[in-house]
Parts: C-alpha cells; sequence; structure tokens
C-alpha cells in the first residue's frame, strides 16, 4: 500500500501542488496529476548526531590529570577511549523522521521545507522546464528542530522557528550555509513554539508568533525584540494563524480551544469568536479523549485545530478549518462587517489529514489504506456548497506516488498537533 500525504499545498496559478509523505517531497501537474518533480531526505538520523556529537567531543579543550604526589612529572595518560555517542536503547519507541513544515516562497520560486532528520531547512529551486523541477540549493541545519517556515514580504530571508521557542532568519539567495554557532535568534519565547507568520501593516513587516501556552506575540521585523503587542484570547495552544488576504489586519487563530478567534491584529481588537464545540461534537470519536492516565471522572473529547484557510469567491469569503483526525470540513461566511456564520459541516468518507484550496474545489489528502486513491477533490458550488467530486486527477495524482509501506504500522505521525496540548498529573 501507498502511505498516505502529510502536507499539501499549490501556488497560485493552481497549476501546480506540492506534496510530502514520509521523507520525500512531490510536485504534481494539478491538469494531469503527472509527477513532475521530487526529493527524498537520504539523511541518515543516526549517522549525523553522530558526527555532530564527535564534533562536539574535538571541540573541547584536552585535560591532562596531574599525579598530586612527590614526583610532580609523573602524569595520569589521558583516556583515549573513543566518547560513547548516544542511541536510541532496547524497547525505545519508533523515532520517525520527516518532511515537517512545507511552504513557498512569495514569488513561487523557491520551495522551502524542513526536516527532522538533521533538524535543518531546504530550500529548492524551481524550474518548470526542467525533468526534475525542483532542485536543492541550500540545506541549513539549526540547533532544534524546526516546526513552521516561511519568507519575508521580499523573499529576501527565510524565517524559521524550532520548538524549543526561538525563531531564526537565513538568507533565501545566498546559497552559503551558516555554522550552526552563529546561528542567532532573532526573538524568542519561553514556550514552546507552534506557528510563525509575517504580515504587513503600512509597509512595515511584523513577526506574528504562536505557541504552546496560549500566547500570540506581535513582534516588529527585523527589530525583532521590540515586541508590538500581545493577542490574549486563548486558553489552550495556538497551532494555527491565518492572514487573511482581503485584509492584512485581519487574523484568524486556533489550536487546542473549542473555538477560533478573528482579530484586528494591529489594533489589537478581538473582532469574532467562533464556536466549534456544538458543530463538532457528533464527529468526535473516542481517538479524541485524553491519554487515558490523564482522564478525570467523565472526560470530554478534545479539538484540535490543524489548518485554517479562506476561500474566496467573488464576493464570498469561506473559512474553512479542519481539526485533527476528523472526516469533515467546517466552512464559515465571513461576512463584511466580521460577522462569522456557519455555512455548511461537509462530512467526509475518511478522515482528512491535510488539504489544499484550488481555484473551485479542494483537494484533500486522506488517512486510507489503499493503493488506489489518496487524495478526494470536493467542488464548491456558486454558494460555496461543498460536494464530492470524481475527479482523474486524484487518480494519476496517486498512481505517480512512489511511497510503498507495508501496513499502517508503517505510517509516519498523521496527527500531531494534539501532543502541544499541555497536560497535568494532578
Amino acid at each position: 500500500m501507498k502511505h498516505p500525504f502529510q502536507i499539501l499545498i499549490s501556488d497560485s496559478s493552481h497549476e501546480h501542488i506540492f506534496a510530502s509523505a514520509t521523507n520525500r517531497l512531490m510536485v504534481f501537474s494539478a491538469i494531469d496529476g503527472k509527477l513532475i518533480g521530487s526529493w527524498t531526505d537520504l539523511v541518515d538520523a543516526q549517522e549525523f548526531q553522530e558526527s555532530r556529537f564527535k564534533a562536539r567531543i574535538e571541540k573541547q579543550p584536552k585535560r591532562e590529570e596531574v599525579e598530586k604526589a612527590e614526583n610532580a612529572t609523573k602524569r595520569l595518560k589521558t583516556n583515549k577511549k573513543e566518547p560513547k555517542v548516544p542511541a536510541p536503547g532496547a524497547g525505545a519507541p519508533p523515532i520517525y523522521y520527516y518532511i515537517r513544515s512545507l511552504t513557498l516562497s512569495r514569488n513561487e520560486t523557491y520551495l522551502i521545507g524542513t526536516t527532522d532528520s538533521d533538524k535543518a531547512a531546504v530550500i529548492f529551486k524551481i524550474d518548470y522546464t526542467q525533468e526534475n523541477c525542483i532542485q536543492l540549493i541550500k540545506r541549513q541545519v539549526f540547533p532544534k528542530r524546526l516546526c513552521s517556515v516561511l519568507t519575508t514580504l521580499d523573499d529576501t530571508k527565510v524565517v524559521v522557528a524550532d520548538k524549543f521557542g526561538d525563531v531564526y532568519e537565513i538568507s533565501a539567495i545566498n546559497t552559503e550555509v551558516v555554522a550552526e554557532k552563529d546561528l542567532v535568534p532573532i526573538l524568542g519565547h519561553v514556550s514552546m513554539l507552534s506557528e510563525v507568520v509575517v504580515a504587513e501593516h503600512d509597509g512595515k513587516q511584523y513577526v506574528l508568533t504562536g505557541d504552546r501556552d496560549e500566547h500570540i506575540k506581535v513582534s516588529h521585523y527585523p527589530k525583532s525584540y521590540v515586541v508590538r503587542n500581545w493577542l490574549f484570547g486563548h486558553h489552550e495552544f495556538v497551532s494555527c494563524l491565518h492572514i487573511c488576504s482581503f485584509n492584512k489586519d485581519i487574523l484568524i487563530s486556533g489550536g487546542g480551544d473549542d473555538y477560533l478567534i478573528l482579530w484586528d491584529w494591529w489594533a489589537k481588537k478581538q473582532l469574532a469568536r467562533v464556536g466549534l464545540r456544538e458543530l463538532m461534537a457528533p464527529l468526535l470519536t473516542d481517538s479524541h479523549l485524553p491519554p487515558e492516565r490523564f482522564r478525570r471522572d467523565s472526560p470530554s473529547r478534545e479539538i484540535s485545530i490543524s489548518k485554517v484557510t479562506v476561500y474566496e469567491h467573488g464576493d464570498t469569503r469561506l473559512m474553512v478549518v479542519l481539526c485533527e483526525n476528523t472526516n469533515c470540513l467546517l466552512t464559515f461566511k465571513i461576512h463584511t462587517e466580521m460577522n462569522v456564520e456557519h455555512h455548511q459541516t461537509f462530512e467526509t468518507s475518511l478522515p482528512i489529514v491535510d488539504f489544499v484550496v484550488l481555484s473551485d474545489s479542494i483537494l484533500a489528502a486522506v488517512d486510507v489504506e489503499t493503493d488506489t486513491e489518496l487524495l478526494q477533490l470536493y467542488k464548491f458550488d456558486d454558494d460555496g456548497t461543498l460536494h464530492l467530486t470524481e475527479s482523474p486527477l486524484t487518480k494519476e495524482i496517486t498512481i505517480s506516488v512512489d511511497c510503498e509501506v507495508l501496513g499502517r504500522a508503517e505510517f509516519y505521525p498523521l496527527y500531531y498537533i494534539s501532543s502541544f496540548r499541555k497536560r497535568s498529573e494532578h
């Protein structure tokens, strides 16, 4: 069987689809579904960790122990044993190394991803005239594993966030790799970061960051040590930040709460709060319960928002919401006054892992154990209502995928957003 896709994105023309599954990146034509570009991360994580560990040891100053005895000239021999490299022990849980995030530069000439194997940002030049349309031009290793990546508004810098709360920038133009010791964070959180976006107001750039501790921070850029404000309104982690294209001052945020918030992020003002619990309750399963050791009497099933975006058609603005490990998409109409109205609960036959909005449809990666169809296509009617549509595109893309596994036991993580939720033993 074939491994499900974990990430889907598209360019603005909706003619190309970029996808990841396990340690592979793939580019497909959205016209005929043909594979037009691919890359496989062949870095061996254990070998990389060993080389990094040995390099660190070699940099340490050599020490000699002087015998404290009458003969001051006698010295103990330096221990020549090679240091032992840490390795997972027997019975340790499997460690998965995959493409964790994926984005296009704003001019869509670069594809940028983050790898688990060596904690790197990988930058590809896109050239559709070549047989393989993506070419790796830079691989920048960072101290900690990255969770989010994007570019500045002028595409000169790549901005990345790591799980330990630091945000870095590197050149998107210069292919020279920066030594790890020379990388300096441009801003930080005291909590694990989960999302970062770059926004604009009056020609100036700002970095908006969300973390595991329900915070959204608005920082100036490039002087990111200057904090403009904080947006308080969440009680759980913030995993989704979306700047609306129809108004760059409008931010949609969500994560571990039962609601989404629409903000005027510049004015530090909540515009609307969109409740999800009543809509999602019938569709949540026991897989949404807390881990057994954290359950109390009558535990509630938890909502974790994995993606939020906006579909625009004429005067219609539809917010599309995916809650992790669920068989549905929620759509909401955003009215001119920023009132939000539930439009549709679109139920699907399979759980959706990720989705991308195309010109008049949604292409969804589904959690399925099959060789035949890894994707589903949902078409928008004129009023924005979704319907399942049969399409040769989904079949052709699936045929082009070469990412075989023996069974579900070999699936890489499809759902990880809920792991941001903080737990208490008491």
